[in-house]
C-alpha cells in the first residue's frame, strides 16, 4: 500500500509558480499530496503548470498589489478551504537592473516593488489564513545571490535577496 505524501492534507499557495523554481515547486509539493493554488502574475503559465497536477487551481496575481495578493488568498481559501503553506517565490530580475551605476530609480523600484514588497504582502495577508488553521508554514524563497553578491550587476536584485537570506 502506498504510504501518504509528507503534505497529504495541506494547501499551498506557491507564487511565481507560472515556471522555473515555482513550477517545480508546483509539482512536488502536488506529489506529496498537497492541493496547490499555482499564482502568476501570466495566468496562461500558471493554468498551464495547474493542468498538469492532481487538483491545481490557477491564479493570476501581481504581488507588487495589496489587492491582488488579498484576491489570490481569498481565492485560494475559498476553493481548498484553506491555507497551510506559503511558498514566496516570486521575483523578477529585469536587464535594466543592472550596476549601481546604470541602474535607474524606475528599475530599482519596480524590482523592490516584486521582490520585496510581494513578500511583505503575502506574508501580511497570508499568515493569518495559517493562523486561522493553527499554525502552517512559510518559505521565502532566497537565492544564491544573497549570499555571494552581484557587485556589477542586478544591484536592486541582489539587495533584495541578501535582506531575505537573514
Amino acid at each position: 500500500m502506498e504510504r501518504p505524501g509528507r503534505l497529504e492534507g495541506k494547501v499551498c499557495v506557491i507564487t511565481g509558480a507560472g515556471g522555473g523554481m515555482g513550477a517545480d515547486a508546483a509539482q512536488l509539493f502536488s506529489e506529496e499530496g498537497a492541493q496547490v493554488c499555482v499564482a502568476d502574475v501570466n495566468l496562461e503559465a500558471a493554468e498551464q503548470v495547474a493542468s498538469g497536477i492532481r487538483d491545481g487551481f490557477a491564479v493570476q496575481v501581481d504581488v507588487a498589489d495589496e489587492d491582488s495578493v488579498q484576491a489570490m488568498y481569498d481565492a485560494a481559501a475559498e476553493r481548498y478551504g484553506g491555507i497551510d503553506v506559503l511558498y514566496n517565490n516570486a521575483g523578477i530580475s529585469p536587464a535594466d537592473d543592472d550596476s549601481i551605476l546604470d541602474t535607474e530609480l524606475d528599475a530599482w523600484e519596480r524590482v523592490q516593488a516584486v521582490n520585496t514588497r510581494g513578500v511583505f504582502l503575502c506574508c501580511k495577508y497570508g499568515i493569518p489564513y495559517l493562523l486561522k488553521r493553527g499554525g502552517g508554514s512559510v518559505i521565502n524563497v532566497a537565492s544564491f545571490v544573497a549570499l555571494v553578491g552581484a557587485a556589477d550587476s542586478q544591484i536592486s536584485y541582489t539587495a533584495r535577496k541578501a535582506r531575505c537570506s537573514r
